[in-house]
Formats: structure tokens, C-alpha cells, sequence
């Protein structure tokens, strides 16, 4: 988990408590829409067993325009997108997306198995709409914790 990058230290501050994250990992509500974007089919069909095991409505794409578009055409609580992708990369995604003034109304995690510049990490943090950084290979139940907890606190009033 220390190779992630999150927005900020008091995303991970807040506290839903151990056993109601038990519970919640158990228990998670279909309500949670799910869009994964990777040019990788073995570790977007990975995720999509994973989440939809988990009770998610997870949508999946290996092709980034397709996944761009699938952004722009419905709302997904969360988006788990790769940052290195042929045609069009995932920064290109972000940068698209804020350029039609829709990325704030995102919720984006991006990740990769390619170090990246720390500055760029952290430029990309610093948009709205893109809410932590993730080095693959990432554990899949920290993942979980992860969503579940930025769900649940992005739809807190």
C-alpha cells in the first residue's frame, strides 16, 4: 500500500471502523457502478471477476477511446484507469476530460506498472475528478478497501 498515492492524508484519516469495513467488504451494495479502462485484457477481465464477485456492476474496456466515450455517455461511481495505453493514454483521457469541463465530476484512480515522475503523479492528483494513484501490481482487497471507503465518503453530504 505504500506504493499508492492518494490525494490526501486525510483520505485515508477518515475511519468507517474495522468491523463495519468487514461488513461493508462482505455486504457491498450493486449500487456501485464500477468502469475499468485497460489496454491489458488479463488484468481488466482479473478486476472484473474480482468486483462483480464482490457485488459491483463493473464495466469493462481494453480500448481507451471506447472508455472515454463510456465516460462521457454514463456515470460511474468510480473509474479505475491505466495511465499507459496505445492510441490515447490515460493522462490523454484526463486531459480530454478536463478540457470538456467534465473530470470534476469524476472519480478516478489512476494507476500503472510504469514508475512515473513524482511531479506527475502529483500534477495529476491535484485535478479534481482524479483521486489517487495506484502501482500495479496493487492487492486487490486493499483496492476494495479503497473504493468502498471513497464511495462511501464522496457520497456522505
Amino acid at each position: 500500500m505504500e506504493q499508492s498515492l492518494l490525494k490526501t492524508e486525510m483520505f485515508f484519516s477518515k475511519t468507517v471502523g474495522e468491523k463495519k469495513l468487514k461488513k461493508m467488504k462482505e455486504s457491498v451494495s450493486c449500487h456501485i457502478k464500477l468502469l475499468v479502462i485497460d489496454d491489458n485484457e488479463q488484468t481488466t477481465t482479473m478486476l472484473s471477476k474480482f468486483f462483480n464477485a464482490k457485488g459491483f456492476q463493473t464495466t469493462i474496456t481494453n480500448d481507451p477511446m471506447e472508455g472515454l466515450v463510456l465516460i462521457r455517455k454514463e456515470k460511474f461511481d468510480v473509474i479505475l484507469l491505466d495511465v499507459m495505453m496505445p492510441v490515447i493514454s490515460g493522462i490523454g483521457i484526463i486531459e480530454l476530460l478536463a478540457g470538456d469541463n467534465t473530470l470534476k465530476d469524476q472519480n478516478i484512480f489512476i494507476f500503472s506498472g510504469a514508475s512515473l515522475p513524482s511531479i506527475q503523479v502529483k500534477n495529476l492528483l491535484r485535478k479534481d475528478g482524479v483521486n489517487g494513484f495506484l502501482k500495479k501490481p496493487f492487492d486487490l482487497d486493499d483496492l476494495l478497501t479503497i473504493l468502498l471507503q471513497q464511495t462511501i465518503w464522496s457520497s456522505e453530504p
